[in-house]
């Protein structure tokens, strides 16, 4: 007997209602998901718990408190009674402790993982736990440069005395430390004549009341429905290919081409006279560090922090798209290699944390790095704690530093960095 019209249409009927209920339940559970979550680096946060400070730009406020809501994590972010994202410690070593201080930015502030989760917490934790009392102060302060981190430890930083002072280094701060703003916020800046440093201009000037910019790596345009939102984010992220394919199917904008801003040509293998005074100023920056790490009775270790793109091949490939860079053109390891030739002229160690990162991107225990925030996990935290001791262990810097007290340590096996803390 012949189906009749509607029998035929059954099948297809139900297959299209299953479909549409499916797509439905997804869109009200992304909705949720996104509820529960943070905006992305439009948001202010750091507004509110730093302030004007004549010779650094800005520095924490003393006891402030933050609370940073992003897409990837809720951190509340505490200041204590000397303006540091630290425990409260007092300015004078406990007898029998190895003071350790850590300068840096965002990345050494932390501000994407909770205070234990810190590097400089980690750290902190592992080296008692091997039996070397130590305290590592936190003196990251998110968007600092190498020159404010130099003037931070000649002001505030030598007063707690430390023996070995570690200065995490990322890419962005070449040429900040050639510039007087950091996006629009009045920072200090130093000038080389007759063979020395001196700053431009004392007390920095105030800031404008500052607004926050979308980070170039996210996509640009929002659509009206979660699910379809989510699957462009993880392609935008994951398949710029596939990205742009149903992009110019009308699904939604196409990837832009983005103007390579300054601070990334320092991967850039053609000679830019900005990027090479930029180098000069930092080499120079990075040998009074030293030097006056040196007149105190400290050591300086260096620590390279790569960005993304530099251990995630990924997030490279992703750069070249947005940008249009070429292989030929750009190098991801240039910033690297061109750190540590300045740190051998100036027999000052550089730690290279490029490798260890890519070996964890690449297996177990989550990603050391946040997809959309740029910053490390507290994996990507416990990774750098965990190659800062075992440098600080090789090299039998802290034996001699806690005072009546040895700080051996035996050998940790190779992969032991990955899990620090843990």
């Amino acid at each position: 007997m012949a189906k009749t019209v509607g029998q035929r249409l059954a099948p297809v009927l139900l297959v299209l209602a299953s479909t549409l209920l499916t797509l439905l339940v997804l869109e009200v559970a992304a909705r949720l998901l996104r509820r529960g979550q943070g905006g992305g680096k439009e948001a202010v946060e750091i507004l509110h718990y730093t302030e004007y400070d004549p010779i650094l730009g800005w520095s924490k406020i003393p006891g402030a408190r933050v609370v940073y809501r992003r897409r990837e994590y809720t951190v509340e972010v505490a200041i204590n009674s000397h303006g540091l994202r630290d425990p409260e410690r007092g300015y004078e070593t406990p007898a029998g402790t190895a003071r350790i201080l850590a300068l840096g930015d965002s990345f050494v502030e932390g501000y994407s993982v909770s205070l234990p989760e810190t590097a400089t917490q980690v750290l902190e934790s592992s080296l008692v736990r091997a039996g070397c009392p130590a305290e590592v102060i936190n003196g990251g302060t998110a968007g600092y440069s190498t020159d404010q981190e130099l003037l931070f430890y000649e002001t505030e930083g030598h007063r707690y005395k430390p023996r070995v002072v570690v200065l995490f280094f990322h890419y962005n701060d070449v040429v900040y430390n050639d510039r007087q703003d950091y996006f629009g916020a009045p920072k200090p800046v130093f000038q080389m004549g007759e063979g020395r440093l001196c700053i431009h201009r004392l007390p920095v000037r105030r800031p404008a009341p500052r607004s926050a910019s979308a980070s170039p790596m996210e996509p640009p345009d929002a659509s009206r429905s979660e699910l379809l939102e989510w699957l462009r984010e993880r392609l935008w992220f994951g398949a710029p290919a596939a990205y742009d394919f149903l992009a110019r199917r009308g699904l939604w904008l196409p990837m832009p081409k983005m103007e390579t801003r300054l601070e990334l040509r320092v991967y850039e293998r053609r000679k830019v006279d900005l990027i090479e005074d930029a180098w000069a100023k930092t080499a120079a920056i990075l040998g009074a560090l030293e030097a006056e790490a040196r007149s105190r009775g400290a050591r300086l270790l260096i620590v390279y922090v790569p960005s993304r793109l530099e251990i995630d091949d990924r997030t490279w490939r992703l750069s070249r798209r947005l940008y249009g860079w070429s292989e030929a053109d750009w190098d991801r390891g240039q910033v690297a290699r061109q750190l540590e030739d300045i740190g051998a002229r100036a027999s000052i160690p550089v730690l290279d944390l490029t490798e260890p990162l890519r070996r964890a991107s690449e297996g177990w225990g989550g990603e050391p790095y946040f997809t959309y925030d740029g910053h490390w996990t507290a994996r990507g935290h416990r990774v750098a704690a965990g190659e800062v001791q075992r440098f600080l262990t090789d090299h039998h810097w802290l034996e001699a530093v806690a005072d009546g007290v040895s700080c051996r340590m035996a050998p940790r096996r190779a992969n032991d960095g990955h899990d620090a803390g843990r």
